[in-house]
């Protein structure tokens, strides 16, 4: 069994990663054994295009989500218009503090054409509130806060193609 530490923003989780044997998986072969938090998931995760492209099915629920690894042990996903890094370290590097110097900023994950742009400087948010609203493919996105705090700079304005990675805005944490 292989141990990690999973943050999302500010949540943690506690994930197990095991196999299990062609017995207990039918005579499929071997298939993975997931526990977060200590509960079991069963899921499934299939690469539609081989660039980042995937569908997670979770029984009867089907998302569609772009995940690309990055340099270190982070992965950006896109996930129903939200962005998110998510941070995987082996278990035993979890007590090492790691400080995401990236943590208050909203960049594009794909490129694309900024449509709409819903708070100024200076301007107070929540967690998850829709900052920037970007089209790309034909779809419009709502892109939201990382975290609460204040909105300390917009980097983009309505009608501005943007490339993937590029800076839209920055908020500022709030002090907890």
């Amino acid at each position: 069994m292989t141990r990690y530490a999973v943050a999302v923003g500010e949540r943690r989780f506690h994930v197990e990663v095991a196999s299990v044997g062609a017995s207990e998986a039918d005579g499929q072969g071997e298939k993975p054994r997931l526990l977060v938090d200590g509960e079991p998931v069963t899921f499934e995760l299939t690469s539609l295009n081989g660039n980042g492209l995937h569908l997670f099915r979770d029984g009867t629920h089907t998302t569609e989500l772009y995940l690309k690894a990055v340099p270190g042990d982070d992965y950006e996903v896109l996930v129903k218009g939200r962005y998110l890094v998510v941070r995987v370290d082996p278990a035993h590097r979890v007590a090492r503090a790691v400080a995401d110097e990236r943590a208050g900023e909203l960049r594009a994950p794909m490129p694309g054409l900024v449509v709409e742009v819903q708070v100024a400087p200076g301007q107070v948010v929540g967690r998850g509130d829709v900052l920037v609203v970007q089209e790309s493919m034909k779809m419009q996105m709502q892109l939201r806060a990382p975290c609460a705090g204040r909105v300390e700079s917009i980097h983009v304005t309505v009608g501005e193609q943007v490339g993937k990675g590029m800076l839209l805005a920055r908020v500022a944490e709030a002090s907890v």
